[in-house]
């Protein structure tokens, strides 16, 4: 369903709001739709799992002028300055090799980043990119 174009206040309904988000999640976890309240709400609690929804169904993840590449990188480095690891940074560092960006390019971000945000923070992520790259989560340089 894209409920883009459709109106102000149609396109901020609660429900399309909430739709959109489960079609971001769906992108995110990879998994169909139908799976994905059962999903974040085993995850998260059905409580949260709700305004996450409604939140991803926002402008945000559906405004023209970023691309998925560009959230991607914004998102990667948001969770980098806070610090965030493990199963969530790994499931946006895919999302990043999905969308085009290489080994190279990650690198390069969090060296820049390591000047803004910490060497600590930096080097975490840097792990998580190192293994996320022998894992082949992420697209070869060369393609990206």
């Amino acid at each position: 369903m894209n409920a883009i174009g459709t109106g102000w206040a149609a396109e901020n309904s609660t429900e399309i709001r909430r739709i959109r988000g489960i079609e971001v999640y769906s992108r995110i976890f990879e998994l169909p739709e139908q799976d994905v309240p059962a999903a974040m709400s085993a995850r998260v609690g059905s409580v949260f799992a709700e305004e996450a929804f409604a939140a991803a169904g926002g402008p945000a993840w559906a405004h023209p002028g970023l691309t998925a590449r560009d959230r991607s990188i914004a998102i990667v480095a948001a969770l980098a300055a806070q610090g965030v690891s493990g199963d969530r940074l790994t499931t946006h560092l895919r999302l990043a090799g999905n969308h085009g960006i290489g080994h190279d390019e990650l690198t390069a971000l969090m060296t820049l980043l390591a000047n803004y945000i910490g060497y600590p923070y930096a080097s975490a992520v840097m792990e998580s990119v190192e293994s996320s790259a022998e894992s082949g989560l992420l697209v070869e340089d060369e393609q990206a």
